[in-house]
């Protein structure tokens, strides 16, 4: 499948956590067009069950077609090229993209899905966002572990994650549904949802999607949360 094109307008803004020394990457205008986003979804996608990916997230998943890879290989090295990612070698690889449905209902969330998380404690690992949809259905946030005073866990500090997920059933009875600010923890950043819009940010970070309670998420790729999920590792 082609069609998948980096807009030459795209605009891009560095958020940083001056706590941590870290930014989180934000595009706008990601994608030329989301045409062939939006065919491949509607026509191509199958939507797997909940979990089946191996993952928590609280939706239905597909994988992108490897075209889309590309687009975000060649984002990923002009944010290289402008010096908002730095690291010393520039060896890319795309672990995966995800096409992302949120069917979930926050009554429905076990423990683990109450709480941020991270997807990795190498330095060198990234996630990104494309939001598919609007400010309404939510964004991404980053979060301070406030037990800890922890916002990112690397090899150094890994017993904190532990530490949260032994004791995450207590987490989880301070959060009714999906996660807010609570006596565990605190939203440093919160990045609002827009459509086309991509947000990158390293994977050791605590974070979480930015869902509402109030919402009504469901399994219609039309109205619902849709965005894609994209891991990377820069060597």
């Amino acid at each position: 499948m082609t069609g998948y094109k980096l807009n030459p307008n795209l605009k891009i803004k560095a958020h940083k956590i001056e706590e941590i020394n870290e930014s989180v990457i934000v595009v706008d205008d990601f994608l030329e067009s989301l045409s062939q986003v939006h065919m491949f979804s509607s026509k191509y996608a199958y939507l797997k069950p909940v979990g089946s990916d191996g993952t928590l997230y609280p939706g239905k998943r597909d994988i992108m077609p490897e075209a889309y890879n590309i687009v975000l290989k060649e984002l990923i090295e002009l944010l290289i090229n402008k010096g908002y990612i730095t690291l010393l070698n520039n060896d890319i690889y795309i672990h995966s993209c995800k096409l992302s449905l949120v069917t979930q209902k926050a009554n429905e969330l076990i423990s683990q899905q109450k709480i941020p998380h991270i997807d990795s404690s190498d330095n060198k690992t990234f996630a990104s966002v494309h939001y598919l949809s609007d400010q309404s259905l939510g964004g991404t946030a980053i979060y301070k572990y406030k037990p800890a005073n922890l916002i990112k866990i690397d090899k150094g500090n890994e017993k904190v994650a532990y530490e949260m997920i032994k004791n995450i059933k207590n987490i989880a009875k301070s959060t009714d549904g999906y996660l807010n600010n609570n006596e565990y923890f605190e939203q440093v950043l919160k990045i609002e949802a827009q459509i086309n819009r991509i947000v990158i940010y390293r994977s050791n970070l605590l974070h979480s999607a930015d869902l509402r309670n109030d919402a009504t998420y469901n399994d219609d790729i039309a109205t619902g949360r849709l965005s894609i999920a994209s891991f990377f590792r820069i060597d």
